[in-house]
């Protein structure tokens, strides 16, 4: 699995101009960087910062070649994916970041959840899990 440090990509504006950027599988073999619109957070969501998104070598390589098989597509449908196989589509479920709104408990907490590759995402608080503090996000 390879990690990505997604840090820098937004330089930390993006919750303000409510604009993230995520990665889309254009067609098989072909991916593109896209501004992806942030949804207003409601009671109960976590606005949640990317720190690391992993890529998985078997699955995503397999999506990334447009190679699902027909009769998999339904089951390997990620939790938060957009678009459908072969694509366009916003794929992944490898993301750990950095809480930066939500319920107290969770503010500035590292978290996992099984999001796509973006720089900044919401989701509800209940699809995160807290990373313990002595994982490193890069290991997480």
């Amino acid at each position: 699995m390879a990690m990505t440090d997604a840090r820098e990509h937004d330089g930390g504006t993006a919750l303000e101009r409510g604009v993230a950027q995520a990665f889309w599988l254009r067609e098989p073999g072909r991916g593109e960087i896209r501004p992806v619109s942030l949804r207003e957070p409601g009671p109960g969501d976590v606005v949640v910062r990317t720190l690391r998104s992993g890529i998985s070598r078997g699955t995503e390589t397999l999506v990334f070649r447009g190679a699902v098989p027909l009769e998999e597509r339904a089951r390997m449908r990620a939790p938060f994916q957009e678009g459908d196989f072969p694509g366009p589509v916003k794929y992944g479920y490898l993301n750990v970041g950095a809480v930066e709104e939500g319920p107290a408990e969770l503010r500035g907490r590292t978290v996992f959840c099984l999001y796509p590759h973006q720089t900044v995402y919401v989701v509800p608080a209940g699809a995160v899990t807290v990373v313990p503090e002595d994982i490193p996000p890069a290991r997480a």
